[in-house]
């Protein structure tokens, strides 16, 4: 096995990884809110302490999944099986020139630090909480759960 497919392989690991915490994390934060609900009807199930405790668990598996997409990025590497660019069809064929992939990933890059900018603004403003608590509501009553 080379590099890439190793690096590429634990990305992909990491993600599974990632997801599988946070529906366990989430699960887990639900059954002990019914508990809390059952002794008090009007309690809520998703309190700031119980999303902060699972946080512990979530947040390495998450920084590590960042961590190695990070390094994969850096390095170049990527998957070739991945959809490629398609700017013209020419009987089948990609015609895309080397302009047009030089701004979609100057587009890309530009998204992504906005992204990366959005984030840390919303984590200092206080909303990143708020967000996570309507998500779980939403996710468990969606699904059924709540």
């Amino acid at each position: 096995m080379n590099k890439k497919t190793v690096l590429l392989t634990i990305q992909a690991v990491l993600c599974a990884l990632t997801a599988a915490v946070l529906i366990g994390s989430d699960l887990s934060i639900y059954l002990t809110g019914l508990r809390a609900r059952a002794e008090n009807p009007m309690a809520n199930i998703y309190t700031v302490e119980a999303i902060t405790s699972k946080a512990v668990f979530v947040l390495p598996v998450f920084l590590a999944a960042i961590a190695v997409t990070i390094i994969n990025a850096v390095l170049g590497i990527r998957d070739d099986s991945q959809d490629k660019i398609v700017t013209g069809i020419d009987i089948g064929k990609n015609v895309a020139d080397e302009r047009t992939k030089e701004s979609v990933s100057r587009v890309r890059l530009v998204v992504l630090v906005l992204a990366i900018v959005f984030i840390v603004i919303g984590i200092f403003n206080g909303s990143m909480g708020d967000v996570f608590i309507k998500a779980s509501k939403i996710c468990t009553e969606c699904i059924g759960l709540g």
